[in-house]
């Protein structure tokens, strides 16, 4: 074939990858097109000033965490303003590094970089550990040989990033190692003025799980270590958190750690650990170590633990099946019962707060009310977005009698619908849909006040 030719048919196939974007290599080019963007603003000037020092460099980015920039901007140096910690590598065969920018009049200077231990950073998080009045860095790094989250931990002494040793004893291993985590949280748990962490493991392998206290205290040369001292009992059954949160669990201003795990796909469960400064010790109250797992708290619908009722105190939901089903049922329902925990002498008690039926799909409930106890039940039909409700009466069938429906429509549904006005109240609407109570113009359990006052959006 003569070269006219063959540029004729390679021309084209030039174009197209071009237009693709495909790697410029193949034309003997470098990979410039393929770089991310160049940041604007305040993070230019820091990458910037990072170069200066460093020279080439690859942001990173935490996964999981309050900050999931690989910029993050505290007060590290207790001057009252903002310092900048950057996540970066500069190699990959080594871990991640950190480094730490300071303003001094308007321009940003490095002050300090600390090479970390991970190959990827779960989290990030800032306490006063050790009653400096400064925070310190709290970092959970991914290893990539074992899989396995650890803590780190660094303060800025002399303008200089410095390693707090993080340790657990391992009675199997003979010795101390980093302490494994599955959620990690920081506060001043024990109300002492300096923050603490409480971290959550699960190991799968052993169906065990376990709280840890890790607190700052001065070693045996002075220098500032954290280490495990003391230790709780958490379900091993539960295969990961779907959500876990500082939060007060009492009215007596009791703060501690809310896990809210899945067991199986549809199964939730709800754990608690706090310092019980009566005892003195760490505590995860819910767990039972004669089943070795947590019974009370377990429910079948998919929604975390929140303070249903804005008393600024957590509330747990816990499920029931409604009248007319059981765990034979293709389809089952719940009533969902939110409690408050009080702690006392000799254990804890459940405070019911508020039931509700809960329809996740649309982002609503209703407020169960005490008339309807043994009264009335639900089916949900999820494919026309109705949850209809029902007289129940334990001898007949159960769906016999319908009371209303609340249906969602789209806007143009709504218009087109031929429902009756006396009969039809809007619950709910927005630019697309429109949310209504339909009622059954012959029945008298339910008024519509009653409803339009039980309905809420989650």
């Amino acid at each position: 074939m003569r070269f006219p030719a063959l540029a004729k048919l390679l021309t084209p196939v030039i174009a197209v990858m071009l237009l693709c974007g495909c790697d410029a290599q193949f034309f003997g080019g470098d990979r410039q097109l393929m770089r991310p963007p160049y940041p604007a603003g305040e993070d230019r000037n820091i990458q910037e000033e990072l170069t200066k020092s460093l020279g080439s460099f690859t942001l990173k980015y935490p996964k999981s965490g309050s900050y999931r920039s690989a910029i993050v901007r505290t007060d590290l140096t207790g001057d009252g303003r903002n310092d900048a910690l950057v996540f970066y590598r500069q190699d990959e065969t080594k871990p991640i590094s950190l480094a730490l920018l300071s303003k001094d009049n308007g321009e940003w200077q490095f002050i300090s970089k600390k090479e970390g231990e991970g190959g990827e950073i779960d989290r990030v998080l800032f306490g006063d550990i050790n009653c400096d009045g400064r925070n310190e860095i709290i970092v959970g790094w991914t290893i990539y040989s074992s899989g396995l989250n650890i803590i780190s931990a660094y303060s800025l002494q002399d303008n200089t990033l410095t390693a707090i040793d993080v340790k657990e004893y391992s009675e199997s291993k003979g010795a101390n190692i980093s302490v494994a985590y599955t959620d990690m949280q920081l506060f001043d748990f024990d109300n002492d003025g300096s923050d603490e962490i409480i971290a959550s493991y699960i190991n799968l392998s052993e169906v065990t799980a376990t709280a840890k206290l890790i607190e700052c205290h001065r070693g045996v040369d002075n220098a500032f270590t954290m280490s495990v001292t003391d230790t709780a009992q958490l379900d091993g059954h539960v295969l990961y958190y779907a959500e876990a949160k500082v939060a007060k669990l009492t009215d007596d201003k009791i703060f501690g750690v809310v896990l809210d795990g899945y067991k199986d796909n549809s199964t939730m469960v709800t754990e608690y650990v706090y310092w019980n400064s009566v005892n003195g010790d760490l505590e995860a109250p819910f767990y039972d170590p004669e089943e070795q797992a947590v019974l009370n708290t377990v429910r079948n619908v998919n929604i975390t633990s929140r303070d249903i009722d804005s008393d600024s105190v957590m509330d747990i939901p816990v499920t029931e099946y409604l009248p007319g089903y059981d765990h034979t049922s293709e389809s089952p329902m719940y009533l969902t019962l939110w409690y408050n925990v009080d702690f006392g002498a000799k254990g804890y008690t459940f405070l019911n707060k508020k039931k509700n039926i809960i329809n996740l799909s649309e982002g609503y409930s209703i407020t169960w009310q005490s008339a309807w106890n043994g009264k009335v039940t639900c089916r949900l039909d999820e494919k026309n977005r109705i949850l209809y409700f029902y007289r129940y009466k334990k001898d007949r069938f159960a769906f016999s009698e319908e009371l209303f429906r609340i249906k969602v429509f789209t806007q143009n549904e709504w218009k087109e619908d031929k429902h009756d006005p006396k009969f039809a109240v809007v619950l709910n609407s927005t630019d697309e849909t429109v949310c209504a109570a339909l009622f059954s113009s012959d029945q008298t359990l339910i008024d519509q006040k009653t409803v339009v006052s039980a309905f809420s959006l989650i």
